[in-house]
């Protein structure tokens, strides 16, 4: 009987010590996840339950396949109050670009202005977040040379804008499975025409 205690402790050691970006591992299958809801999109669920939770971040969204499992993790933060300029924005986004390129290396960042916005002067950054015509985001993948590990294809973290004087992060991370999922929703879909 000791034997078996010692086997399934080491077991779920190993467990741990694989899993990825918040203990969540590629390939989990939904029994395996915690507090899942639907969103009423094939696949996809929310969460605010995740083995290793990060104080920076307050809602989960995950794309897990009835097949492949576990794909896509998407991290939100709590909405950021700020100003005009998006001065505390800028600064979360900064600190969680730093952590990951601290583990995952090299990245490129964006922060870009469409052509022709006339959200242009600097007081207008986060009403160009919020309209969609500005963009502040990093990306780490193997084309930026990054050091990915735990079966990820690739990470972005984005700035969102939500007004005028509020906004959001999110990191999303993308696991080598996510063409398989995709394939497999896809199948679902035309399976329903």
């Amino acid at each position: 009987m000791k034997k078996i205690i010692t086997a399934a402790a080491f077991l779920a050691a190993s467990t741990l010590a694989q899993a990825g970006p918040f203990g969540l591992s590629m390939g989990m299958p939904k029994s395996q996840i915690k507090g899942l809801e639907g969103t009423g999109t094939p696949f996809m669920y929310t969460t605010e339950s995740v083995p290793t939770p990060s104080s920076q971040f307050k809602t989960y969204v995950m794309q897990v396949g009835d097949k492949n499992g576990l794909c896509v993790i998407k991290a939100i933060s709590d909405t950021i109050s700020t100003n005009r300029y998006g001065f505390a924005l800028k600064d979360k986004f900064n600190a969680l670009k730093d952590a990951l390129t601290k583990k995952y290396g090299k990245h490129k960042t964006q922060d870009f202005l469409m052509p022709g916005s006339i959200w242009d002067e600097p007081e207008d950054f986060m009403a160009g977040l919020t309209k969609n015509e500005r963009y502040l985001r990093a990306f780490w993948d193997a084309e930026e040379q990054s050091d990915l590990t735990d079966n990820l294809k690739s990470i972005i973290l984005v700035a969102a804008g939500l007004g005028h004087e509020k906004g959001a992060v999110y990191i999303q991370y993308e696991f080598s499975n996510s063409e398989k999922c995709d394939n497999e929703r896809e199948a679902l879909d035309a399976n329903a025409l």
